[in-house]
């Protein structure tokens, strides 16, 4: 029971990581595509500012920070849930 549960939950954090990866590859495309070059940059070298850029600019960015958001949530929820029921 325990293996299953680990793996479920490198699956659940594994997803999370890869929908924010996407996420923050799609920050960097809306960024160069609206000539703002240096959020593009930044975001391709630094992926947490991509959450920045969606905030700053909302409608631009809001397709991109519904990958980033439920990446976010989803590793965090599921670290929670490891230190709920594991100890390391």
């Amino acid at each position: 029971m325990e293996l299953a549960a680990n793996v479920i939950l490198i699956m659940l954090i594994g997803t999370g990581a890869a929908l924010f990866f996407v996420g923050s590859l799609i920050v960097v495309v809306t960024a160069f595509g609206h000539k703002q070059y240096a959020y593009g940059v930044l975001s391709l070298l630094f992926f947490p500012l991509s959450i920045a850029y969606c905030v700053q600019y909302r409608e631009k960015g809001a397709y991109a920070s519904k990958f980033l958001i439920s990446g976010v949530l989803l590793v965090a929820v599921s670290y929670g849930f490891a230190q709920l029921f594991y100890t390391f």
